[in-house]
């Protein structure tokens, strides 16, 4: 019997609009830090990953930022960059996510990104976060996937990691014997020859599976 359904974020859950990162990149120029502007989202996809998931809070996210691009800004303007951050940067939730809100199993989040950058989603309030800091783990290690499974008092065989990634989310779960889901919704992986993991295409489908 599955009582807990553990979900990987990006790809899983949310999602970063890129319209969103050409204008971060716009403002990231206007404030005369020196990034590449002729490939701007492949930019901040290079530079933000690590720091979203060492990064505490927004601010702390900023100022890795502003460190890593080797430069000085007065207070008000981190604290007028680090609002802009926070509001450009804030994930957007894909509409199926509605279809798992009501499930009756426990829910949590690994995660390789920060927590505070899920917790500002009301629509998550009831899922347990972790984050590479709090699960003291970062995905692909099992570290991760066990910190999870204790916090939450459920054996793997109870269960499920619903995630985008092979590598980081499906077999790492599989290797510790829960039950796993492969959400693929741009049809990276049309076939799947292992018949222990299943494949979906919406968290509309995830239901059935449970």
């Amino acid at each position: 019997m599955i009582r807990l359904i553990i979900f990987d974020f990006l790809g899983t859950l949310g999602y970063y609009d890129p319209a969103e990162y050409h204008e971060v990149f716009a403002k990231l120029r206007e404030f005369n830090l020196p990034v590449n502007e002729g490939k701007p989202a492949k930019v901040l996809a290079d530079i933000l990953p690590d720091f979203f998931s060492d990064a505490e809070s927004w601010k702390d996210l900023t100022n890795k930022i502003i460190q890593k691009l080797g430069v000085v800004l007065e207070q008000d303007r981190r604290e007028s960059l680090e609002a802009f951050l926070e509001r450009k940067l804030t994930c957007k939730l894909y509409d199926d996510v509605e279809y798992i809100l009501s499930l009756p199993q426990d829910k949590a989040i690994l995660t390789l990104s920060g927590k505070f950058v899920i917790d500002s989603i009301s629509q998550l309030n009831r899922f347990e976060v972790f984050s590479p800091k709090t699960a003291g783990a970062k995905k692909p290690d099992e570290k991760a996937f066990l910190a999870v499974l204790e916090k939450m008092q459920a054996d793997p065989e109870e269960a499920v990691m619903v995630g985008d990634s092979l590598e980081n989310d499906v077999l790492p779960a599989l290797a510790l014997g829960m039950k796993v889901i492969l959400i693929d919704r741009g049809g990276i992986h049309p076939k799947i020859d292992d018949p222990s993991i299943i494949r979906i295409t919406s968290l509309g489908e995830l239901k059935r599976y449970l």
